[in-house]
C-alpha cells in the first residue's frame, strides 16, 4: 500500500463522536468550491481498551487490520458516528466489523487545505468532498471511513477495520531500488475518554525485507516480522519505510533501463577516474622499477 506508514505509513483510526442530536460540522460539504471544517469532539463515555494492529506488506501494497476492543462505560445506550481515516485507501478492500458483524459503511476522499493538528479539546482540519480535487495533490488526500456505533449500557466489544493500502515510494517499478512508506495515524484516537495497549504487528515480504526507518521502535520477533508494543496511545502517528537490502539495491539499480544512459552521462568522469588512476599506477611501477 503506497506512501502509516505505514509506514506508516500511513495509517489512522480518527473517531468522530459528538453529543446526540447534535452533528455540526460533522461532514464536509458536497459543494466542492466551497471549504468546511470538521470537527472531532471528546467523547466522554466510550473507551478504547486495547489496539491490535496487524500490516501486511505484499509487493506495493498492505492489508492492513485495526481491531479495536471497546467499552461504552456508561449506564445508558448510546449511538454515535465514527470517522476512521488514512491516505492511500483501495475502497474495493474495505471491511468494517462491529461486534462480529458486517457493518454498512461509507468511504470518501477529502482534499485538505492546511495541516492537520492536535488542539486541546478537539481535532480540526479542512476538506473538500470533490474527488478530483483531492486527486489533484496525493500528499494533501485522506480517505476516510464513515460508520455508525451502538453500544447498550457498560456493553464492551470488538471493532474490526480493514483495508487495503497503497504503499509510498514507487514499489512497482522494477528497474528501480525499491522503497515503501507506510502511514498510520494514532494521535487522534486521543478523542476517546481514555486509550490503551497498542500493539503494531508489521509483516514484510522478501522484496522490501527491512526496516530502513521508524519514528516508533520495532523490535524483531520473527523472519520479516516486527512489533510494536506500548501501553499508552503515542504522540505522533506512525511512519515507516521500508527497503530492499543491499544486494537487491544493487540488482534493481543494474536493472534499470537508464543505466547507460548514466553511463553516457557519467563517462567523461568515469573516464578521467581510469586515466588518472592508469597514469598513478604507471608512476608507481616506475618509481619501484627505479628503486631496484
Amino acid at each position: 500500500m503506497k506512501n502509516m506508514s505505514l509506514i506508516f505509513a500511513f495509517v489512522l483510526v480518527l473517531t468522530l463522536s459528538l453529543p446526540q442530536m447534535t452533528y455540526a460540522n460533522m461532514a464536509a460539504p458536497k459543494q466542492s468550491d466551497i471549504g468546511s471544517s470538521i470537527t472531532l469532539e471528546k467523547n466522554d463515555t466510550i473507551s478504547i481498551r486495547s489496539e491490535v494492529l496487524d500490516i501486511m506488506v505484499n509487493g506495493s501494497q498492505a492489508d492492513i487490520v485495526a481491531t479495536y476492543k471497546m467499552k461504552n462505560t456508561t449506564n445508558e445506550s448510546i449511538s454515535t458516528e465514527s470517522m476512521f481515516l488514512s491516505p492511500n485507501i483501495e475502497r474495493s478492500g474495505v471491511k468494517v466489523v462491529i461486534n462480529d458483524r458486517d457493518t454498512s459503511f461509507l468511504v470518501e476522499s477529502y482534499a485538505l487545505n492546511y495541516d492537520t493538528e492536535i488542539k486541546t479539546n478537539d481535532w480540526k482540519y479542512a476538506v473538500l468532498t470533490d474527488d478530483e480535487i483531492a486527486s489533484l495533490n496525493q500528499e494533501q488526500t485522506v480517505d476516510a471511513i464513515t460508520f455508525d456505533l451502538d453500544f447498550a449500557p457498560n456493553e464492551e466489544y470488538e471493532v474490526i477495520i480493514s483495508y487495503c493500502y497503497r504503499l509510498g515510494g514507487y514499489p512497482d517499478y522494477d528497474f528501480s531500488a525499491k522503497k515503501g512508506e507506510i502511514k498510520y495515524y494514532l494521535a487522534p484516537a486521543t478523542m476517546w475518554k481514555d486509550f490503551s495497549n497498542l500493539t503494531i504487528n508489521l509483516y514484510l515480504d522478501k522484496d522490501m525485507p527491512i526496516i530502513k526507518s521508524s519514528n516508533l521502535e520495532f523490535k524483531k520477533v520473527g523472519t520479516r516480522t516486527y512489533q510494536h508494543v506500548s501501553e499508552i496511545l503515542p504522540k505522533e502517528d506512525l511512519e515507516i519505510v521500508i527497503d530492499e537490502n543491499w544486494y537487491q539495491n544493487i540488482f534493481s539499480t543494474l536493472r534499470s533501463p537508464y543505466l547507460f544512459m548514466t553511463l553516457i552521462v557519467l563517462s567523461p568522469f568515469i573516464l578521467l577516474v581510469l586515466v588518472v588512476s592508469v597514469l598513478i599506477s604507471w608512476r608507481v611501477y616506475k618509481w619501484k622499477k627505479h628503486k631496484r
